[in-house]
């Protein structure tokens, strides 16, 4: 079993970050077998919402990039069907590697349906937020949950980049997937984004050359990217856990 120190090591060395040149995308996320990991779905798919609809349309050229450097194309194996929702509705992904890596690696395996987390809980999770050129590993603690559990509230910086990271216990196991930051100055500056991206839409004038309105939007940009804010939400395992239960050849 992984204590202190050693999940620390354990978490960075599973860690593994996804990339999508064509999308500008780039998350998180743990390796879980020889060739499989696990990340985040919104980090694998771009998704749209219209009226209580959301679209998603996976990513062309997925790249998932080890520690060790070793690059490898990726392939979304658990997609959302109208049979089974799970993936798109609790945010997890499984992407395939297309060859097995050749230079050593470890994985990180899932807690149990018998593991409980409880408000206090010390965790650990990696990843590559914002423009870090090198991953970054955080400690924290479980603040709360929602009232199903689904959502595990973590105290720790989270960051555009970290979602999919796997969030560890003590013992070294995943319990939740690091998914977003909720709350904070991010939620009123997205409300004022769109407001702008509205009364654009009318037209606007411009003040010597620069338009106030798109100006402004950039500054919001700037600002929610680097201003960590809110609350740090990670879905609960359990989920994926339940997927991989009903479909055990997935990582095959």
């Amino acid at each position: 079993m992984a204590q202190g120190t050693n999940v620390l090591e354990l978490s960075r060395a599973s860690g593994v970050m996804l990339v999508s040149q064509s999308r500008k995308s780039k998350g998180s996320g743990a390796l879980i077998g020889d060739q499989h990991v696990l990340t985040c779905f919104h980090v694998v798919a771009a998704l749209s919402v219209q009226g209580s609809t959301v679209n998603w349309l996976l990513h062309p050229d997925l790249q998932v990039v080890l520690p060790s450097g070793e690059t490898f194309s990726g392939i979304v194996v658990s997609v959302p069907t109208q049979a089974d929702a799970s993936p798109l509705a609790q945010d997890f992904a499984l992407v395939k590697l297309k060859n097995k890596p050749t230079k050593s690696f470890s994985k990180v395996q899932m807690a149990s349906d018998k593991v409980a987390l409880a408000v206090g809980d010390d965790v650990v999770f990696s990843g590559y937020p914002l423009a870090t050129p090198g991953m970054v590993t955080h400690r924290g603690i479980v603040s709360g949950f929602d009232n199903s559990s689904s959502l595990i509230f973590i105290q720790a910086p989270i960051n555009k980049g970290n979602s999919g990271g796997a969030l560890l216990n003590n013992q070294g196991h995943v319990v939740g997937i690091v998914s977003m930051r909720e709350g904070g100055i991010s939620q009123g500056l997205n409300e004022l984004r769109v407001y702008i991206d509205k009364t654009s839409s009318q037209g606007s004038v411009q003040i010597m050359g620069v338009d106030p309105l798109q100006a402004t939007r950039a500054i919001i940009e700037t600002i929610d990217q680097y201003i960590s804010t809110g609350i740090g939400y990670a879905h609960s395992v359990k989920y994926t856990r339940e997927y991989l239960g009903k479909n055990p050849a997935m990582l095959k």
